[in-house]
């Protein structure tokens, strides 16, 4: 279980390696092929100065060429990566489902960081979450329909209400998405109510400290996906709370 545990790790690592590829790319049109580069003197990287983690500890945050500071998100982006596995693989702990589970929470993570930097969600990375959402929901058995249609219903609804101006296009796959991962209607209920929970938490800390001022927007993509990962760790008490208080 160590050496598991240790691989998916390393794995995660590598996997938020890329994923900081398609947060700089994807919001552009850019293809996600290609040799990485610096983005302040376009030298092609090398593959001395690509290994996740590693890399950014010995050439400590510069570029190797310029010297330009890379900045903590690429660290950041692949450590939390490296736990999304872990955590997956801990909810998981049969390697198939793990796995399934792993890709579907990592696209769900560079999701939400990119929606956080353009607060936009793109298809290309949407309809594989959902897809991976469905597929670790049936590998784990918990697979059911009526989530998804909550998710769809409930961002459907907004969407229409509005014209499009409260949420976009995105979240409604997205919500789908959720739907598939959670399981059925009552998590999905209670992933949403988690939801707005954890969103106003962090709004009125992020107004409190004056990150944000009011009327700003604020990305829904993160807290749903917090939501989300709140509901998957406690879908068990979430479970007995709706047989024994609700009755269902």
């Amino acid at each position: 279980m160590t050496f598991t545990m240790i691989l998916f790790g390393v794995i995660g690592l590598c996997f938020g390696s890329f994923g900081s590829v398609l947060i700089e790319r994807i919001p552009h049109g850019k293809s996600f092929g290609g040799r990485s580069q610096c983005s302040a003197c376009k030298t092609q990287l090398r593959a001395v100065e690509l290994i996740p983690l590693l890399s950014f500890l010995y050439l400590r945050g510069a570029c190797r060429t310029c010297k330009t500071r890379i900045g903590y998100t690429y660290p950041f982006i692949e450590i939390a990566s490296g736990l999304v596995f872990l955590a997956a693989l801990y909810l998981r702990p049969v390697p198939t489902q793990a796995i399934a589970l792993s890709l579907a929470l990592w696209l769900l993570l560079t999701i939400s960081i990119i929606d956080i930097r353009t607060h936009f969600i793109s298809d290309a990375m949407n309809i594989p979450f959902v897809l991976l959402a469905i597929i670790a929901s049936i590998l784990a058995q918990t697979f059911d329909y009526t989530g998804i249609i909550v998710g769809v219903a409930f961002f459907g609804a907004q969407w229409l209400i509005s014209r499009g101006k409260w949420l976009g296009s995105g979240d409604i796959i997205l919500g789908a998405g959720i739907g598939a991962l959670v399981g059925g209607w009552e998590r999905m209920i209670a992933c949403l109510f988690l939801t707005y929970i954890i969103g106003a938490l962090i709004a009125c800390i992020l107004l409190l400290t004056g990150a944000i001022k009011r009327g700003q927007y604020v990305a829904f993509g993160p807290f749903l996906a917090l939501g989300a990962v709140v509901t998957l760790f406690a879908h068990t008490r979430i479970d007995r709370f709706i047989s024994l208080y609700l009755g269902l």
